[in-house]
């Protein structure tokens, strides 16, 4: 896989714009496009998350592996249900930066494409199963709110 740096720059560019375009005044905390529009509950997490499969797409234009596409992927299921719930998930989408992961992927693809393969597998078992945790608890949460809101309406 082989790109000329001015590619390499415009993609690590397009990363910091969504993930650390300034800083929060009075503190060292980067911020991008992709918190701010999370902010909006749901839609702004879809919003994000679309503009964030730029880097799939162009990772698979170059040639990656599947195990990067993954790892990529994992990145942006991630920062998209958990950047869904509301006040934490916003926290979770400074701190994550998904788009800046995803562009170092795409770095390291282009320095060590053997190596990556391992890690990319190890990391993708992480998230999935965090991911999968994660999913689980917001489930049982909202059986939970549901039971807790009919029992208090029909009781």
């Amino acid at each position: 896989m082989k790109t000329n740096p001015s590619t390499h720059q415009k993609s690590r560019k397009f990363a910091e714009l969504l993930d650390s375009w300034f800083t929060i005044p009075g503190t060292n905390i980067k911020v991008g496009l992709d918190p701010i529009l999370g902010l909006v509950t749901g839609l702004g997490d879809l919003a994000g998350a679309s503009l964030s499969v730029y880097f799939m797409f162009y990772a698979t234009k170059l040639g990656a592996k599947t195990s990067v596409l993954l790892r990529m992927f994992m990145n942006i299921l991630a920062d998209l249900i958990i950047g869904m719930i509301p006040v934490l998930g916003d926290l979770f989408d400074v701190a994550w930066k998904a788009n800046l992961r995803n562009a170092k992927l795409l770095e390291k693809q282009e320095a060590e494409p053997d190596k990556l393969g391992n890690e990319s597998t190890v990391m993708m078992w992480v998230l999935f199963i965090a991911l999968v945790l994660i999913l689980i608890g917001i489930v049982i949460a909202i059986v939970w709110a549901v039971a807790e809101a009919w029992n208090l309406l029909f009781r």
